[in-house]
């Protein structure tokens, strides 16, 4: 096997507490040309020190720091620096599988006579933060006929399955051309705080012609280790960039050759749901005399045309519950919001 050299991207911010296990899971990987591009993006933890050491202990870990400007620039960063032919990105939460770089290489071995953009594996959803919630493996389906552990090249409208199983929209699973992405500038955009792997991805796509390679094992684990805050979370512009985003993501799958209406009906689906996190997240975050004013909102946003539309055509596709296509319908948000955390409270 060609021993190409991979580079593996992480930005950190005040991950003392899981940056160990990230990096010792990556400097075990049974594939040893790779080269571990860590960028402390300012904390004020014992972060940066953690990454020198690791520095002086191994040559292949390159250590750098800066003051803190968000994900979006540190991975920036860390490409700039990256020297691999290819390059992953790994989050400091998260950890490979051993054999992560290797089924890589191999895969870029296997498909270097193929025309090809990106290549992805499964994921494994680790939920060290409620042990109720039992851990998920997202691949590509046996019910379909495919087989576990086997690759497989797909068109690129398959973009909305992967999509659809959790898959498409992180960077954290996938493998880069390095040198595609330099020479055409493709960086993420510092400009939003929501959305910036889908919309990397999509960059990618409309300059990298070639299918989709997925290697249909789950060997990336995306860890949660804190419950998720919203209100925390939640920025002015989330919902217009969850708008932008989605319809670039629609547009771009229509005109790929090939596309089906389920194709684009998929991608909808998805953008509805992410929708109404999104509005979830603005109601959640504002505060209590904020909250006349976020609800005008919310219904105005419900009754959009475009909103509406979306809905009764993923409920005619049969791609949403009736319970949620009928209290969205309503076009009340409390109604949603009530019965949505009900179906919290259920869930654990």
């Amino acid at each position: 096997m060609k021993k190409n050299l991979i580079s593996v991207v992480i930005p950190v911010y005040n991950g003392e507490n899981s940056i160990r296990h990230c990096l010792d899971a990556l400097l075990d990987q049974t594939y040893q040309e790779l080269e571990i591009v860590a960028v402390d993006d300012g904390s004020t933890d014992g972060t940066y020190e953690i990454l020198k050491e690791y520095a002086q202990r191994d040559f292949r870990v390159k250590a750098y720091t800066h003051s803190n400007v968000g994900v979006s620039a540190t991975r920036n960063e860390g490409i700039d620096h990256a020297t691999g032919e290819y390059v992953i990105f790994c989050d400091a939460d998260d950890y490979p599988e051993p054999n992560l770089v290797e089924r890589y290489a191999r895969a870029i071995e296997d498909w270097s006579n193929s025309e090809i953009s990106f290549i992805c594996c499964g994921m494994f959803f680790d939920n060290l933060y409620n042990r109720n919630v039992k851990n998920k493996k997202c691949l590509l389906e046996a019910s379909y006929g495919f087989v576990e552990g086997e690759s497989y090249l797909i068109s690129r409208t398959a973009a909305s399955t992967l999509a659809w199983l959790k898959i498409f929209n992180f960077v954290t699973n996938k493998c880069y051309d390095l040198k595609f992405l330099n020479d055409n500038n493709i960086r993420f955009n510092v400009g939003t705080n929501i959305g910036e792997d889908l919309r990397f991805n999509l960059d990618y796509l409309e300059k990298c012609p070639g299918n989709i390679g997925v290697i249909n094992e789950c060997l990336y684990h995306y860890v949660k280790r804190t419950r998720d805050s919203l209100s925390i979370t939640y920025h002015v512009g989330d919902l217009e960039d969850t708008k932008c985003i989605y319809r670039r993501f629609i547009n771009w799958i229509s005109k790929e050759s090939g596309v089906t209406a389920d194709n684009i009906l998929v991608v909808k689906s998805l953008y509805i749901y992410d929708w109404v996190c999104r509005l979830t997240s603005m109601y959640e975050a504002a505060e209590r005399d904020e909250r006349c004013s976020v609800k005008k909102k919310l219904s105005k946003e419900l009754k959009s045309k475009e909103f509406q539309t979306i809905l009764k055509e993923t409920y005619a596709a049969k791609k949403i519950s009736t319970l949620r296509y009928v209290c969205l319908r309503t076009r009340i948000f409390q109604i949603f919001y009530f019965f949505r955390g009900i179906y919290q409270l259920m869930k654990g």
